[in-house]
């Protein structure tokens, strides 16, 4: 048998108290409390149910961070041109969801993006009255919404979204677009497109280091297509684990993104979530409802999803938490 000081090159050390800068599997003794101790790192994730949203709705939009969130459009019924609801904007505050200002123009399938429930974008979207796909762009400022300039290309469904009301990208949407567009702040133009043509996605990130994933191109339905955006063009990296549309994503870079829910294709509503270290994507804990047509916000470390299709519109909101290694002493 291999003892301690074969492995580890060293006797067990007596201290009088507890030694700092420790490392995995390391032992001691000590002395004052007359205990043998190892030393180990415990690292978990998982979701955990938060208060419901005050109306339930699927295929809504969502930004900021989980305890400054911000839900907008959306409708009671399911599917991406479904009953639309009055518009309505709810206010996270990381317990209990608020009704705030509706938004000017009533949509589902919208996307957006922001920093805070006090600043964010609201664009795109579809509406049953004019029919069909929108252009509108909607700005947050804590109390009201604002028309400012719109898309070049109206679309709804999925598009992939990340950024700030200064500074953020959207890309793809129906019908099936790969068209991707850079918001300065006051207007939207044209960049240089995704690599694949896309709607349901999910998108996660900053204007400048993002990430658009799964979705739904002609065939096959449900992707497992990744693509990386560096400020100017689209590359395509590792692909999702599990191909799924109408999906949300989470994170603030393009090296630590969420993939929350969705749906496959066969099949239904998704429990599943994957986490993007920058290269690879990995199977994390699932949501504790299954559900497509859902909205995410957030770093990764501390993301919120809510909202979607269970099938059936849902007020559900669920927290995510990293909780980063911490050292951890076990006593015989």
């Amino acid at each position: 048998m291999t003892t301690y000081v074969e492995k580890h090159g060293g006797k067990i050390v007596n201290y009088s108290s507890d030694p700092s800068n420790l490392i995995e599997g390391e032992v001691w003794y000590n002395s004052t409390s007359a205990v043998l101790k190892v030393f180990a790192n415990a690292s978990s994730s998982a979701w955990a149910t938060s208060s419901s949203m005050n109306t339930a709705k699927s295929s809504t939009a969502g930004a900021g961070t989980q305890t400054s969130a911000l839900s907008f459009g959306g409708a009671p019924g399911t599917g991406p041109t479904g009953n639309v609801d009055s518009g309505s904007a709810e206010s996270y505050n990381g317990a209990t969801w608020t009704e705030v200002a509706n938004l000017n123009s009533p949509k589902r399938s919208n996307a957006g993006f922001g920093a805070s429930n006090q600043s964010a974008l609201a664009f795109g979207g579809y509406r049953n009255d004019p029919a069909g796909a929108m252009n509108l762009t909607e700005l947050w400022n804590g109390s009201n919404w604002t028309e400012v300039n719109n898309l070049n290309t109206a679309r709804y469904g999925g598009m992939a979204s990340f950024g700030t009301t200064s500074a953020g990208i959207t890309a793809g949407g129906t019908s099936v677009t790969a068209v991707t567009e850079l918001w300065n702040g006051t207007n939207w133009t044209e960049v240089n497109d995704l690599n694949t043509a896309r709607r349901g996605m999910g998108g996660a990130g900053i204007s400048t280091s993002g990430l658009a994933f799964g979705g739904a191109a002609p065939s096959p339905p449900g992707q497992r297509t990744t693509e990386k955006w560096n400020g100017t063009n689209w590359t395509s990296v590792n692909d999702l684990n599990t191909g799924k549309d109408f999906i949300a994503g989470a994170g603030t870079s393009s090296t630590a993104v969420l993939c929350i829910g969705g749906r496959s294709v066969p099949g239904g509503q998704l429990a599943e979530t994957e986490l993007y270290n920058g290269t690879n994507w990995a199977e994390q804990n699932d949501l504790n409802t299954a559900r497509n047509a859902l909205a995410g916000c957030g770093a990764t470390p501390a993301a919120l999803a809510f909202g979607g299709d269970t099938p059936g519109a849902t007020g559900a909101t669920e927290s995510w938490n990293i909780l980063t290694p911490t050292r951890t002493i076990n006593t015989n």
